[in-house]
């Protein structure tokens, strides 16, 4: 169980957000600016909340009243970046190695790289750099790379936005598939309907630091009771026939 509730001043607005997940998937959505990103980034110890908690399961990641607030390398969160941050001069293997914890020996390493690049298709590219690789591909690496430690908790951050509509839904369902075949739950950021449609239950949608509607994510589709929600709906690039057909 995620517990998340913070303030912290942006450049125009107030970040004020309060909620519990214990979904699969949790679906944030909003425009530019609303806060999805900032919410993500102070749960990974990237961003420090003005005031608040943040609390994972037992363990306290963050807490002003305590002066809590842990390190983003002891949260145990897995966090994937929109452009997924790999390093061009480095492998797909060295990518994943640099990432892994020092805590396991070298024969444990391998064996938790070799498991991984099975896990993610990766088998056969090892040895290629990231200007090799396809968008799909990039984006499998860099999520080899947050899930070689085994974090309680993802958080993604529009990760399909530089994939084409094709690739984004394949890659969509594969890592769906994968989260779940790892028995995580997650935090998946966008502005894409569809892609909460696909991807999530249930869905918060936020406008300006703050929530304006917080439903199961067929509820906002079918019932929206913002104008904001409403255009969100209605300017969908896909219909909801065609994603069920992935």
């Amino acid at each position: 169980m995620l517990k998340v509730k913070i303030k912290k001043q942006l450049d125009n607005v107030v970040l004020d957000i309060d909620f519990e997940t214990n979904d699969e998937i949790l679906g944030l959505i909003g425009a530019s600016g609303s806060g999805k990103s900032m919410t993500l980034k102070c749960i990974a110890g990237i961003e420090k909340p003005d005031e608040g908690i943040i609390k994972l399961n037992d363990r306290v990641l963050f807490d002003s009243e305590r002066k809590i607030n842990l390190r983003p390398q002891d949260r145990k969160i897995g966090y994937l970046f929109q452009n997924y941050a790999l390093f061009p001069q480095m492998t797909v293997r060295k990518n994943i190695q640099v990432s892994v914890n020092k805590k396991y020996n070298d024969a444990d390493k391998d064996s938790k790289i070799n498991e991984i690049i099975n896990l993610l298709n990766l088998k056969g590219l090892e040895k290629r750099y990231p200007n090799e690789l396809s968008g799909g591909q990039q984006q499998r690496v860099a999520f080899a790379r947050i899930i070689v430690n085994e974090p309680d908790f993802l958080l993604l951050d529009e990760p399909f936005s530089a994939l084409d509509a094709f690739l984004r839904w394949n890659i969509a369902k594969e890592l769906k598939d994968i989260i779940k075949k790892l028995n995580k739950s997650a935090i998946f950021v966008t502005h894409n309907v569809n892609e909460v449609y696909y991807l999530c239950k249930n869905a918060i949608v936020l406008d300006k630091g703050k929530e304006i509607e917080r439903n199961s994510v067929k509820d906002l589709i079918d019932n929206p009771k913002t104008e904001m929600v409403k255009n969100i709906v209605r300017y969908s690039d896909f219909s909801r026939e065609e994603i069920d057909k992935f």
